[in-house]
């Protein structure tokens, strides 16, 4: 039994395959006989060729896919540069605005006399650039030191400008503070133009003839000139009535604050009340001759601290 199997195993192995080939234009016929061995190895051969040719075009595919991924990366990293650069321009401009208000903070510190925090303050102890900066990147990691770059730089300069924002604040109040005082020394004349015919010292009375220490300044002025307030403040006493050849005549007294009082005499008329607020330059009266007189002209007295001082050393000419 088991050698006929054998046998018909071995006759189905020496089984042929027979080509015929033949041409139209002859009569001769070729015959071509393949044993399945042959077979089997043109078949592997053919499939091993296709495969090749498989793996190829995949290589060749894939090739052309990174070609283009390249390209397309290099587009993009090219955008990416040209993006950077526009970033370092715009932030060395923040930057040099950063640096022109720090500069003008030092001036306004300087200019109402405020202390000084100092640059290392200033700059939060990052002492700045120490060398030349550039975002411009040829590798990814140079990318991202960059990148790192303008995170630093972004921080510190938002830290500047927080510290320029308090510091502004800070010289805000200390100028409404110094500006409230300034509008409140009477630095202005009175009067526009008029002469001083008397100054603030000892003195012979023009009318009595005795030996008197004037307390203030006499400025001729034509009768009905305007009288201004030489500072902001508060109307603390009117004179209406008064007896001829008696004392100062029409009379107005101004508190500035801080001790300071001035006070404006032989007007004419009087434009303000007791407790109204001025400002400087408000007219508040008339240039006349009320009371003991020799001529139109305005008593001016500066008083500080109930003790009278020269006018002439508030007056900013």
């Amino acid at each position: 039994m088991v050698q006929r199997k054998s046998l018909k195993r071995e006759t189905m192995y020496e089984k042929r395959l027979k080509l015929i080939y033949f041409s139209t234009g002859g009569s001769e016929a070729k015959e071509y006989s393949l044993g399945w061995r042959k077979i089997s190895v043109i078949f592997l051969g053919f499939l091993s060729i296709c495969l090749v040719f498989v793996f190829s075009g995949l290589l060749i595919f894939t090739d052309i896919f990174h070609d283009v991924q390249n390209m397309d990366l290099k587009q993009r990293n090219t955008e990416l540069q040209e993006m950077l650069a526009a970033i370092e321009n715009k932030v060395q401009d923040i930057e040099k605005q950063v640096d022109k208000i720090q500069r003008d903070d030092k001036d306004l510190r300087i200019f109402l006399s405020m202390e000084d925090p100092g640059e290392d303050t200033r700059k939060l102890g990052r002492g700045g650039h120490s060398e030349p900066y550039s975002f411009y990147s040829k590798s990814e990691d140079e990318a991202l030191r960059n990148a790192n770059k303008i995170s630093l730089l972004l921080e510190e300069l938002d830290n500047r400008m927080d510290f320029a924002s308090k510091s502004r604040r800070e010289i805000t109040s200390k100028y409404n503070e110094t500006d409230k005082k300034w509008r409140c020394i009477p630095s202005v004349r009175p009067i526009e133009g008029g002469r001083i015919t008397d100054g603030f010292g000892p003195r012979t009375h023009p009318t009595l003839g005795i030996p008197q220490f004037h307390d203030g300044l006499d400025i001729a002025a034509p009768r009905g000139t305007p009288v201004y307030a030489p500072a902001d403040g508060k109307v603390t006493e009117v004179v209406r009535k008064y007896q001829p050849n008696q004392s100062f005549g029409k009379l107005i007294v101004i508190d500035h604050g801080n001790g300071i009082f001035t006070r404006y005499a032989h007007l004419r008329k009087i434009d303000v009340n007791v407790g109204e607020e001025v400002t400087r330059f408000t007219q508040i009266g008339l240039v006349g001759d009320t009371g003991r007189t020799t001529g139109p002209h305005l008593h001016y007295e500066v008083v500080v601290n109930n003790e009278p001082v020269n006018p002439v050393f508030y007056i900013f000419e």
